[in-house]
């Protein structure tokens, strides 16, 4: 019977220890991260370079549903990328998301492409 409750137990905490990574990881999928920003959900996707890692492109899906969200979940999946790698959030943008002029945007096929590079040690 003690084995019955133990193993019970067991099972029971490997399934809520699943469930909850699962649940950390919701928004992301092997198509990019997921965020939402004025209501719009975006997908935003990181790609680096291999020989130099601190530069990047984020691209973001259907950026002309908001783009002022886009802006920011292209900001978003940067900033998080340049933590994880260098321990700082400081980015050089090619272009800034902050700029004025939403024209300057560097928008393809209607995905906003964000290059830039991470700024650190």
């Amino acid at each position: 019977m003690k084995r019955l409750v133990l193993v019970s137990v067991i099972a029971a905490s490997m399934v809520t220890t699943a469930s909850c990574a699962r649940v950390k990881n919701a928004s992301e999928n092997v198509f990019g991260a997921r965020q939402t920003y004025e209501g719009v959900r975006f997908r935003a996707k990181l790609d680096s370079d291999r020989e130099d890692r601190a530069n990047f492109v984020v691209t973001v899906n259907d950026a002309g549903q908001s783009l002022s969200g886009a802006r920011e979940a292209a900001r978003h999946q940067a900033v998080e990328y340049c933590i994880k790698q260098y321990g700082l959030s400081e980015i050089d943008w090619e272009v800034s998301p902050d700029v004025e002029d939403d024209a300057a945007l560097p928008i393809v096929n209607g995905d906003l492409i964000m290059p830039g590079e991470c700024k650190g040690w």
